[in-house]
Formats: C-alpha cells, sequence, structure tokens
C-alpha cells in the first residue's frame, strides 16, 4: 500500500497530499518548540512600466493558481492519519494538504510605502529617499512572521504615494518551513513565468556516496567542532529586529573578476564578503587570530524535484580569510577552499541518510538542526548564494527588472545573514543584520567596494591556505574509511564521530585549539 493510498483523513484528496522534506521537519519543529520565533524567506521584486494596483494584481495570481502545477501554492500544514505497513498500525502525521478554498485575499495584500521626503525630489537624493522607504517598508514587512495555519506565503504590492511614482514593486515572502531558495525561485515562474521553461541549473541526478564521502563528510563534521572567529565588532549578543541593506551589480561584472582571478562567481562573492567584514572590523585584525566562518547553504536537489515546495538543502562552513589583507590572495585562499570541500562530495551523505535520520529523530534533535544557522560559536554568518534566474517574467505587461533575495535572521540569535538572488544579468547582495550590530548599513557598500577593488588587483601566484582542523582525527578517519567496504562505513563514522565528540578541547584567545589529555576512562560493562 502507497503512502497517498494510506491517508484516511476526511477531506483530502491523496493525490493532494504531500510529506514533509527532512528540512520542513527541521524547520517546523524549531517554530513549533520555540513559539514567537520563525524563520521566513523572501524577496523584493521590481517591475517596469506604470504601477499596478491590488486588483489587478490580485487576477493575475489567481489566474497562476488555476495551472495545475501551480496547486502547490495552495498547501497547509495539516494533520492526516497514515497507515505505516512498517509498523502495522496507523498513526497521526503532519503533511501538505492542498486547500482548494484558501482566501487569496489573505495571501495577496497591499502595503504603503512612507511618504517621500519633500527635500528629495530628484536626481540621486530621490533615489536615496526612494531605497530608504523601500528599506523601511521592508523591514516591517519581515517583522510579520507567516501564519503556519494557511499556505504559508504572502505578497504584498508595495504602494506608492509619491505623485508621479513608476514601476511596482513587491514582497515575496514565504516560510522556510516550507521553501528554500530554489523553491521560491521555483515560485517565480509559477506567478511570474512567460513560459513552461524552468532553468533552475539543477542536475539530473545525484549519485550516491562513496566511502571517501563519507570520510570527508566526517572530517567536515569534526573540523566543526573548532569555534570561529568572535567579532569584538558584533557588540555583543544579538538583539533587536532585522535590519536589511542591499546593493545591486551585474551578473557580468561577477564574471568577469571570476575570470580575472581564475575562480568561480561564488568565490568572488565570498571573497567580497570577506574584504567587506575586514573593513567593516578592521582594528580586530591588526593582530593574528582564528578565522571567521561563514555557513554557506549548499542545495542537494536534483532536477526531478524542481517543482516541489519543499527544503532540499544543507549547509558548509566555510573560512572567509579576513586576515589577509591583499584582496587577489584572499579570494585565491577562499577559491582552494572551496575548491578542496567540492572534491569531498558536498551534501551526498546528506542527501542519502538525512531521510531516516529525521524519521527517527526527536522534535529537540530536529529543532536543533533548524537553528544550525544561529550556533554563532561555530559560524559567525550565513551567506546564501542562490545563483540567478533567467527570464523573462512578468505581471500584466510589466518586465521583472530586479529580484533581491532576503535570507532568513533568527532575531535574537544571529548577528548577521547575507543573501546573493538576482534575474538575468542583474544581482542584489543583501545583508540582513540585528539592529545591535553597530554601523551594519555600512557592509553593503563594503562589499561593493571589495568587489571593486577584486577587478583592480592582478591574480597572485603559488597561494598555501591555512588550516585549523583536528588533523589527526580528521586524517584517521580518512585512513580507515577510504579503504572500507559499504558494510564498514556506518561503524567507521560512529566510532570517528564518538571519538571526536568526547575528546573535549580547550581554546586560547587567538590561538588553535589544544586538545585535553584524555583522562583514564573505566572500561564498560559487557553488554547483555
Amino acid at each position: 500500500m502507497g503512502l497517498l493510498d494510506a491517508i484516511t483523513n476526511m477531506g483530502h484528496t491523496p493525490a493532494h497530499v504531500r510529506p514533509l522534506t527532512p528540512g520542513d521537519r527541521a524547520y517546523l519543529a524549531f517554530v513549533r518548540r520555540n513559539p514567537g520565533e520563525h524563520q521566513d524567506i523572501g524577496a523584493l521584486l521590481h517591475f517596469d512600466g506604470p504601477p499596478l494596483d491590488l486588483p489587478a494584481l490580485r487576477a493575475h495570481v489567481a489566474e497562476r493558481l488555476r495551472d495545475p502545477r501551480a496547486r502547490m501554492l495552495t498547501d497547509r500544514l495539516d494533520t492526516v492519519r497514515v497507515w505505516s505497513p512498517e509498523r502495522g498500525a496507523s498513526a497521526e502525521e503532519t503533511r501538505w494538504v492542498s486547500d482548494p478554498d484558501m482566501n487569496l485575499d489573505d495571501h495577496v495584500v497591499a502595503f504603503d510605502l512612507p511618504p517621500a521626503d519633500g527635500d528629495a525630489t530628484a536626481g540621486q537624493a530621490a533615489d536615496a529617499s526612494h531605497d530608504a522607504r523601500l528599506r523601511a517598508a521592508v523591514d516591517a514587512i519581515v517583522a510579520r512572521p507567516i501564519d503556519l495555519t494557511r499556505p504559508p506565503w504572502m505578497l504584498y504590492l508595495l504602494r506608492d504615494p509619491t505623485p508621479g511614482a513608476t514601476g511596482t514593486a513587491l514582497v515575496y515572502r514565504s516560510s522556510h518551513v516550507q521553501q528554500d531558495g530554489f523553491a521560491l525561485y521555483r515560485v517565480m515562474y509559477l506567478l511570474f513565468g512567460e513560459s513552461d521553461e524552468v532553468d533552475l541549473g539543477l542536475a539530473p541526478t545525484i549519485r550516491r556516496p562513496r566511502p571517501a564521502d563519507y570520510a570527508r563528510f566526517v572530517g567536515r563534521g569534526i573540523s566543526c567542532l573548532l569555534p570561529t572567529r568572535r567579532l569584538e565588532s558584533w557588540g555583543g549578543p544579538p538583539s533587536g529586529p532585522a535590519r536589511h541593506t542591499w546593493v545591486t551589480t551585474e551578473l557580468a561584472t561577477l564574471r568577469a573578476v571570476a575570470r580575472q582571478h581564475g575562480v568561480t562567481v561564488n568565490d568572488v562573492y565570498l571573497a567580497a564578503l570577506a574584504g567587506a567584514l575586514r573593513a567593516w572590523s578592521l582594528p580586530e585584525w591588526e593582530r593574528s587570530g582564528r578565522q571567521v566562518h561563514a555557513l554557506m547553504p549548499i542545495s542537494i536537489r536534483s532536477a526531478a524535484e524542481q517543482d516541489v515546495l519543499s527544503n532540499h538543502s544543507t549547509g558548509a562552513r566555510v573560512p572567509l580569510f579576513c586576515g589577509e589583507p591583499d584582496p587577489a590572495r584572499r579570494v585565491a585562499m577562499i577559491a582552494a577552499e572551496t575548491r578542496r570541500m567540492k572534491q569531498g562530495g558536498l551534501g551526498l551523505v546528506e542527501r542519502q541518510h538525512f531521510p531516516l535520520m529525521a524519521a527517527k529523530a526527536s522534535q529537540r534533535m530536529l529543532a536543533n538542526v533548524g537553528s544550525y544557522p544561529a550556533q554563532i560559536n561555530k559560524m559567525a554568518l550565513v551567506a546564501t548564494n542562490a545563483r540567478s534566474i533567467r527570464g523573462p517574467l512578468s505581471i500584466a505587461g510589466r518586465r521583472m527588472t530586479g529580484l533581491i533575495g532576503m535570507g532568513p535572521l533568527l532575531v535574537g540569535r544571529q548577528h548577521l545573514a547575507v543573501a546573493m538572488f538576482g534575474v538575468d544579468d542583474r544581482v542584489g547582495v543583501t545583508f540582513v543584520a540585528s539592529e545591535s550590530v553597530p554601523d551594519h548599513a555600512r557592509l553593503a557598500d563594503l562589499w561593493l567596494a571589495e568587489l571593486a577593488a577584486l577587478g583592480r588587483s592582478d591574480s597572485p601566484v603559488g597561494v598555501s591556505v591555512p588550516t585549523q582542523r583536528l588533523s589527526s582525527a580528521s586524517a584517521a578517519v580518512t585512513a580507515v574509511m577510504a579503504g572500507a567496504g559499504p558494510g564498514a562505513v556506518s561503524g567507521a563514522v560512529s566510532g570517528a564521530v564518538s571519538g571526536a565528540v568526547t575528546g573535549a578541547v580547550r581554546t586560547e584567545v587567538g590561538a588553535l585549539i589544544r586538545p585535553w589529555r584524555r583522562r583514564p576512562t573505566t572500561p564498560a560493562a559487557p553488554a547483555m
């Protein structure tokens, strides 16, 4: 008996019920265990042409929702009773259930921009005033959590009362319980795409992990035992609401810099971010110390899953090498690190084994996974690169000219989240910071300045990458597992992780880790 045939809750059509992915379950567990906290994502969308009014926007969205492919935009969380052949019994479980009676007026609403400054009437002053009003609107909208009792998304029409205003600005918001960055892009195609061709750049298939992939997975996990550098410039623990700033640039510019240095666009993005953080907190880098690390989300979604509005991602910790003063050397060091990580089969082990783990994990464990980006002792910030999607995308004859993504920031838990999204050749880089972070509004412009500095610099020769890791444990795991057969993998992983976790480490300010000497242990009693 298949899952859909086993659903017995009244009133639900089995074909319109789907399970939560492990990522969905983790974010949902976090929200349920932490009332009042939420993780939502979104994007600021710009369209050309005359301003659109609310009735026209609702009519456009209603027409798009009639397409069967857009049915998942009516999905909401619900409890259904599912028969499990493995357990030989039925149980209540949370599923995504299509809601044909959703009220579109609850999801497509208007938000009035603050009035314009009377002194800013033309030129750069007017542009700066408009950007400030957009930021104020975004900050206010983001403070409104998505309602998880309904389909978890909202579309805001930003109405500009300024006489003679042109263009249309929308803010799309969705709960991270349902959508990651690529799911958000799929929604953009569902709501605004002009053709049936969807290009998310996803791999046709994702291979199964090999023994060496498990070894590298464990090695990455061991390296995360090292704390990241905690900047004094953060101004203490994060507090206050999320504040947004952003800059835009051409994708062609990023590609040109990447070709100049023989690296990827992602490396350039991270190197400019590292340079911006360095310039923002410069006095701290006059003395040596450990690195600042960013959590970089990694997609584990295949092309066959591109239409599914759920989470299919994991993450990797990347050192940013802010201590390196030369921009060219910094991007080379980051490129060497990301190249090594990609050779290690990023995401393969997670994709293969996280579904089983999530099925057996407690809600507390899942909630810890959902809040992993907020462990600021391990990752100072989150740096998302969702690449750029190809148009044309439009609404009522108005072409989408800009897409500025907004990553989630756990208020009161994280200092900073950075995201790069885009449409066609225009990309936006957004910095979402806790209000308590001093001078956070400078970071976006500093990123743009560092991008320009990279464009003026020459690629260095012979760059070495410093590493901070538990080398002996990692090397031991790799040696064991590189020659292990499939049957020995799980045991090797378990032993390696156990050995790494039980070996506590101590740290000194500005120094590498030093493992404590192990105390003699009493042999465990034999299992009965």
